[in-house]
This record gives C-alpha cells, sequence and structure tokens, in this order.
C-alpha cells in the first residue's frame, strides 16, 4: 500500500486571526469549514490541504501551543521580492529575516513563514 500527501494541519491560538495573515500576506483562499461545534480554515491546492485549527480544539496535545518550536517550515514562492516587502511593510506583519532568494515573517502564532524566488 502507497500512502499519499494529504496536506499540512497547522494549530494555531486563534485561529482566525491566523487565517486573516494567510489570506492577507500569502494570498490564501481559505474558506471556513465545519459547524457549530467545530470550525477550521482549509485551502486546497494540487490535492494537497492547508488547514489551520484552534490549538485546544484540535488535540489535548496541541494545546497549548509552544510558539518557540522550529521543527515546521512554510514555504511560498513569490515572483517578486521587492513587491513582497513592500507588502510587509504596509502590512505592521513581523519580518524576520531577508536574503537574496528569502523573506521570512512571523505569522499570528509566532511560527516563521518563509516567501521565496526559488
Amino acid at each position: 500500500m502507497e500512502s499519499t500527501f494529504r496536506g499540512v494541519f497547522l494549530t494555531c491560538t486563534d485561529a482566525e486571526a491566523t487565517a486573516a495573515f494567510y489570506r492577507e500576506i500569502a494570498d490564501l483562499p481559505l474558506t471556513t469549514e465545519g459547524d457549530e461545534e467545530y470550525t477550521y480554515f482549509v485551502v486546497e491546492a494540487g490535492g494537497v490541504q492547508l488547514a489551520l485549527h484552534s490549538a485546544e480544539a484540535f488535540a489535548d496535545y496541541a494545546f497549548p501551543p509552544v510558539a518557540e518550536s522550529n521543527l515546521t517550515h512554510l514555504y511560498f514562492r513569490i515572483p517578486d521580492q521587492a513587491e513582497f516587502l513592500e507588502r510587509i511593510k504596509n502590512s505592521g506583519t513581523p519580518l524576520v529575516a531577508v536574503d537574496d532568494v528569502v523573506v521570512t515573517v512571523e505569522d499570528p502564532d509566532g511560527r516563521k513563514v518563509m516567501f521565496g524566488t526559488a
């Protein structure tokens, strides 16, 4: 049996604020899924899902979130670094690092998120 990579689930302190970040900064068209008891945010791309869940509601082991974790890195490809840096400057998003290829910012949960031209 061969497994198929399905997606990445991010647990968040405030999933709604984190969804707003990814909509604004990464231009991800996240939609709201779930019901009255459990809501999360999701986007599908090429059969792979990125989902944002409330850490407290997701699982006992996911709460409280540990912002200091460096085990997961998200990388988004961007066409123009200068244009992206202007977007970041105007958004008030914390800028972590910039090199020739990659701009690293911080999402509302403290995750470092990379946007690069490679």
